[in-house]
């Protein structure tokens, strides 16, 4: 059922970006523990039009979501809406999301996060709403590989939250 709901996610993924103009609402993000360092590392890609509809309608009528834009002033505003609509808590406890920055890749942005100074993980709490206050159709895909265990989840608006127990 896991490797289904993968298979489906990629080729969604792949069908959405294949087109400019889209009709499908999603973002994938992968979360990985790096037990060695202690850390959460996530990569969440987002399609550049939908980023730039929510970022102009929260923050900057002007913003413009793409190279050629002032990348300092475009990542402040990145990094303030994803510390918004990304609560992640560790053994119950909220973690800060430190954002590391972002690459372009085809139709989407590719932003990277880490969670720093997790010693042990009990449970995950993850609450995603990103773009759901913008499209009402917004799902958004996580993939998870913590301690050698793989679980993908599809949050959606109205049950954007899931809680991983990896103590079992």
């Amino acid at each position: 059922m896991k490797k289904i709901v993968l298979l489906a996610s990629v080729i969604c993924l792949f069908l959405c970006t294949s087109f400019t103009i889209h009709k499908y609402y999603l973002s994938v993000t992968d979360i990985t523990y790096n037990t060695e360092e202690g850390s959460l590392q996530m990569i969440t890609r987002l399609f550049y039009d939908d980023l730039e509809d929510v970022l102009r309608e929260r923050y900057k009528e002007d913003l413009t979501v793409d190279e050629t834009s002032n990348q300092e002033e475009l990542d402040i505003y990145i990094k303030k809406y994803l510390k918004a609509k990304m609560i992640i808590k560790v053994n119950g406890e909220e973690k800060n999301l430190s954002y590391l920055g972002k690459e372009y890749e085809d139709d989407y942005v590719v932003c990277y996060i880490e969670i720093t100074d997790i010693t042990s993980l009990k449970t995950l709490e993850i609450e995603n709403t990103v773009l759901m206050d913008a499209f009402e159709e917004q799902k958004n895909m996580v993939h998870t590989d913590i301690l050698g265990k793989k679980k993908s989840l599809l949050l959606v608006n109205g049950k954007a939250k899931a809680v991983l127990n990896f103590s079992e």
